[in-house]
């Protein structure tokens, strides 16, 4: 054991010494009644303090070197902290006994009283500790996401964004050239050039759409995905067909934005790697069910080798579909097309 946990172990026991010190004074309240003095007081205050701190140390030592946080077996746990904490009352108790002459089996019932006391403390913290691992694990999946999100952003503007933006950076120096040299040619090339500075707005805006769906909070969810529809329509010339079966009332903000995502990164995975011409976007809500498929008549890929490969984001979108308790469906035949379904 590393002195690090030894000192977190320390640390934690001193604070029990609080629970200890609450234990300690309504067993006081129980045996003594009315007849309290401050003597007493103070005397089960210190019992408290002492039984708290050595009880949570106990606890800890003995789990650490049982289970080592490797075994999950909460009703085993509970019972071994029950057993710890009975024989750790009852011995530092034994001598408060006799001098306070508290009879043998009153000191049983209390010390059975304590292991029972502890036990629901101890099933307490371990709940509240799975809720706080918990919620660490959506901290790290979410800042891994933005990650994710960053670095795809980085390279679609390098592989789009920058390569068009060198290529109008050479086409106005031959621009110049042809302003002084062939006035007619200079007309065909500003022509060009408006239309590769029409195709960077396009992939811009993409881009924003990316980072972040401005539309899912100031206007309708529908319109949001139709709008994402139209730019991968006129960006790729694709043929994009869309359907909605039910109310878009049933779709809370959450889910809203996750399947927003979840279409976003299958579209971008389509113009990547489908080479497919016409895409069939299908959204069913019920009130007990939400899915929407995603289906391209590309040409399909093997799921066994897609799954090693992190470019294709398959994972991102399945954790996305997770997080909300939903999950994802995916059937490929190559040569025939994907079919991708979110069922939430």
């Amino acid at each position: 054991m590393c002195k690090g946990n030894f000192v977190t172990m320390l640390k934690t026991a001193k604070k029990s010494s609080l629970i200890g010190i609450g234990i300690s004074l309504t067993f006081m309240l129980v045996i003594n009644g009315p007849m309290i003095t401050p003597y007493l007081v103070i005397g089960f205050i210190i019992f408290g303090i002492i039984v708290g701190f050595f009880i949570s140390l106990a606890n800890n030592l003995i789990h650490r070197l049982l289970f080592l946080g490797e075994n999950n077996n909460l009703i085993l746990q509970l019972i071994i902290s029950y057993i710890i904490s009975f024989i750790v009352f009852y011995i530092i108790a034994l001598p408060f006994a006799y001098i306070g002459s508290f009879s043998k089996v009153t000191l049983l019932y209390a010390s059975l009283a304590t292991g029972l006391a502890s036990m629901m403390i101890s099933l307490f913290f371990m709940t509240l500790g799975e809720k706080e691992e918990r919620i660490k694990l959506e901290q790290d999946n979410k800042e891994l996401a933005i990650i994710e999100e960053r670095n795809r952003i980085a390279r679609e503007l390098h592989d789009s964004v920058s390569q068009n933006l060198f290529g109008i950076n050479l086409n106005l120096n031959t621009l110049n050239y042809l302003l002084e040299h062939n006035p007619e040619k200079s007309q065909e090339m500003i022509k060009h050039l408006q239309e590769m500075v029409q195709e960077v707005q396009t992939e811009m805006r993409l881009m924003i759409y990316g980072l972040k769906p401005l539309d899912l909070t100031e206007r309708e969810f529908l319109e949001a995905i139709e709008n994402l529809i139209s730019l991968f329509k006129r960006r790729y010339n694709l043929t994009i067909l869309f359907s909605v079966i039910g109310d878009t009332n049933f779709i809370n903000n959450k889910v809203q934005l996750t399947l927003y995502r979840v279409l976003q990164e299958s579209l971008n995975n389509i113009v990547k790697h489908a080479q497919a011409d016409k895409i069939e976007i299908s959204l069913e809500i019920k009130e007990d069910k939400i899915q929407l498929s995603i289906q391209d008549n590309g040409r399909g890929f093997n799921l066994q080798e897609v799954d090693k490969d992190k470019s294709f984001g398959l994972e991102g979108m399945k954790e996305r579909i997770k997080y909300i308790n939903g999950s994802l469906a995916i059937e490929s035949t190559i040569g025939e097309g994907t079919i991708i379904k979110a069922i939430i």
